[in-house]
This record gives structure tokens, sequence and C-alpha cells, in this order.
């Protein structure tokens, strides 16, 4: 059975920060190395809730990275970390699926 992927649902914006002084730069790559660690941080945790994740977990480790950086951003991280387990697993089990195996 092939595997289709469903085509983009979304507007990608790309821009470039112009006339940033090296403090800005330097603040900019420390916030992004900062997100960056969290959305690592909670990537690991989805990971360990594998098919036992729920509403009460996805709101702990929202909790967890609000501690961190603001309510609107640990929100952020949890969506995305959870779109980006629930694609892996999708194409996980694609692939599975192409190999003719049931389980």
């Amino acid at each position: 059975m092939p595997f289709v992927a469903l085509g983009p649902s979304g507007v990608a914006i790309r821009t470039r920060l112009k006339h940033l002084t090296p403090e800005d730069e330097k603040v900019l790559r420390l916030v992004g190395a900062h997100l960056g660690s969290l959305a690592s941080k909670d990537l690991k945790a989805r990971c360990a809730d594998g098919l036992e994740h729920s509403s009460e977990t996805w709101a702990a480790r929202k909790r967890e990275l609000t501690a961190e950086a603001s309510s609107r951003w640990a929100g952020s991280i949890t969506k995305a970390t959870h779109d980006q387990w629930a694609l892996a697993r999708r194409g996980q089990s694609a692939h599975v699926q192409s190999l003719g195996w049931s389980g």
C-alpha cells in the first residue's frame, strides 16, 4: 500500500533580519540556543511517553517548559514536538507496512 503525504497546509515566510548590532546577534543566538535546548528536552520527554501520551502528560510538559520560557513558547514547543513525534510514527508505520509486515 503506497503512503501518500498530504500537501502543504500553510504558508512559509522567510525573512532576514537586517541592520542588527553585534549585541542583537548575540542575544538572538542565545535565545535560539535556549529554545532549541528546550525543544530537544521536550522531544525526549514526548518520546519517553510513547503511546501512553495523554492530555495530562502534555500539560505537565508544558508546565515544565513554562518555568523556563513563556507559556506561549512552551505551548508552541510542545505542539511542534507532538507533531514531530506523530509524523515520525506515521513514517514508521508506513515503512513497516511497505515491508509487508503486520506485527
